[in-house]
Formats: C-alpha cells, structure tokens, sequence
C-alpha cells in the first residue's frame, strides 16, 4: 500500500494501545514503525529491477521480521517509560505487523512467511492507492493532533477510524468474492476452460475490477463494473507462448520475476523481439486488438535479455477511459 497508508495505520494501531499513556507521541511512534517495512526500497538502487522483487517485500514484511523487531522496540519503550514491557512489545507488533497484513489485500502481493517461503500472498480486495481507505485513518490522525490529550473522545477516535478502514477492506473482500463469481458464470456459460482465475481492482477504487483467466493456450482478460447495466462480458484473448516461457524458468538469475508472477506470465513476439509480461494486474489498455503491459522482460535474437520500465504517455486519455468503464456499460 502507499506510504501515507501505512503511516497513518501504523499510527492509529500503536495509538489504540500507547494514546492514553503517552498522547500524540504515540502517533509520531506509530507512523515511524508503521515506515519500518517500506526501507527495504532503500536498497532498490544497488540492484537491477528483477533484482528488486526479490529484495521488496521480502523479509521485512515477513511475521518473523515484526516479532524480532517488536522484541527490540519494546525493550527500547520500556526502558524509557519505565512501564509494562507486554504492552510496550503488542503495540509495536501491532503497528509493525499491519503494514504486510494491509499489503496483503493489494494485487502486488507480500511474503508474509519469508524465508520459510518465497510465495507472495494477496487478497486482491484494494489497489495500492485507494483514498477512501486512507482518509479515515488520515481524518483521525489530524484529529487527535489538534484533540487535548485528556479529552475522553480520543479513543472513539482511533476506534472509529481504524473500523471504517477496516470496513472498507471487508466491503473490498465481498466485492471482490462477488466479481469472481460473475466471471466464472461468465465462463462457463461461454465455455471457456481455464486452468486459474484472478481477479483484481482497477486504479483508486473497489467498483471496476478486472478478470485475468489463465487456460492452456493463454490468457483472457475482462473488466467488470458493479454498475453495468450489460449482463454478458467480452473476453479479450491473448496467446501465450508456453514454450517459450518453460525454456526461461532455468534461468537463475529470472527466478525473482517468474515468482513474482504467481503464473500470469504472458510470452509473445513484438517487433522481433520476445517479451515476457507478469500480467496479475491486468492489462493498462487494450488497443488495436492487442493488450498493454508494463514492465516486460525482453529477450533479443543472441539469447541475451533485459528489462524495460515501459510507460504509458497517455495517464489522462487511460485516466478518463478509466471513469467512464467505471460508471457502466
């Protein structure tokens, strides 16, 4: 989830347990241990990007990572406010250990069980940025700020701000069981066979969502708002090139790229070249007959490949066509 997320979780956690002990300090501590788990981007400019999804997210956003580090805050806390050492340990645990849980329901994913296993776990119930997750817990925060320590509203506050947030997440969850069911009704009823199934949400929002359907012969790619008035859906199909895929798994060095991948990877020729997509999130745009990625791997003719960071030059035209889908069909 983006940074403002997590500081403002982080903070509104730590608060419920450490507010009525130490005030608006809470939040400051709060915010700093709900950063902790995103440092791992610090170390982003040493490596090559295929590099750098095995490093992010990885053992900093892994449960064995908040407890070591829990166990070192709390001693830390405890020492200075000469105060209980359990509650000084769960409030940090807390605050640390919500960051991978919320960067859990993102489509990224997080390996929450690193090094025991290099998997990255999502629910797909929430995109990366979405405000109307943040603003509650943003709202609450700035209202502590400003509430006088002894005011006996403050722990409805943090209450209050850490449900709606909360909320948002479960209404995320239900709607994102309930677009998984649409498609698959949706591909029985066309016969489509497919091997996996997922489904995410679209930029800011938990009312469009996208469907990536893996068969054996490649992938079928869809979109689908809660406010379409058009029952049936138009599966926009992509040959994948397995083989060519298969024979890139043994190299080493891919290992971070294909595992990042959780099996959505898209091979096909462009231009001469083949490139290979990691496409979970679903397509940016589907133009002239053809999906857009980003981030493909691209292999040339002498076997050698490299990574390139494509950006789209339209975010405005991406970002109107992005409302009007959202509002219906």
């Amino acid at each position: 989830m983006d940074s403002l997320s997590q500081i403002v979780l982080g903070a509104a956690t730590f608060a419920i347990i450490k507010d009525k002990e130490i005030g608006k300090k809470a939040l400051l501590y709060g915010a700093i241990l709900g950063t902790i788990p995103d440092l791992d981007v610090v170390l982003s400019p040493f490596f090559n990007p295929i590099e750098q999804l095995a490093i992010h997210r990885a053992f900093s956003h892994s449960i064995f990572f908040s407890l070591l580090l829990s166990l070192l805050f709390a001693k830390w806390f405890s020492h200075k406010y000469k105060t209980s050492y359990m509650s000084w340990f769960w409030a940090s645990f807390i605050a640390l250990f919500t960051h991978p849980l919320l960067d859990i329901c993102t489509t990224y994913g997080t390996r929450i069980l690193y090094p025991l296993s290099k998997s990255f776990y999502s629910l797909d119930n929430v995109f990366v940025i979405d405000p109307l997750y943040t603003i509650w817990l943003l709202i609450g925060c700035i209202i502590l700020l400003f509430m006088k320590r002894n005011n006996p509203n403050r722990p409805k506050v943090i209450k209050w701000s850490l449900f709606l947030s909360t909320t948002y997440l479960i209404f995320g969850l239900i709607v994102h069981f309930y677009v998984m069911n649409n498609f698959k009704k949706e591909l029985k009823r066309q016969n489509i066979v497919y091997e996996k199934i997922k489904v995410v949400p679209t930029p800011f929002n938990t009312i469009l969502w996208q469907g990536i359907v893996k068969t054996k012969e490649g992938f079928y790619y869809a979109d689908y708002s809660l406010l379409d008035s058009k029952t049936n859906t138009d599966f926009h199909f992509e040959k994948n090139d397995v083989a060519f895929i298969e024979s890139k798994k043994n190299i080493e060095a891919l290992e971070p790229f294909f595992n990042f991948t959780e099996g959505y990877a898209l091979a096909r020729e462009e231009k001469g070249k083949m490139y290979i997509y990691g496409t979970k999130f679903g397509p940016i745009n589907i133009e002239n007959g053809q999906a857009e990625f980003f981030f493909p791997v691209v292999f040339n003719s002498d076997g050698t490949y490299e990574t390139v960071q494509r950006q789209p030059d339209n975010y405005k035209e991406l970002f109107e066509r992005l409302i009007s889908r959202l509002k219906g069909n």
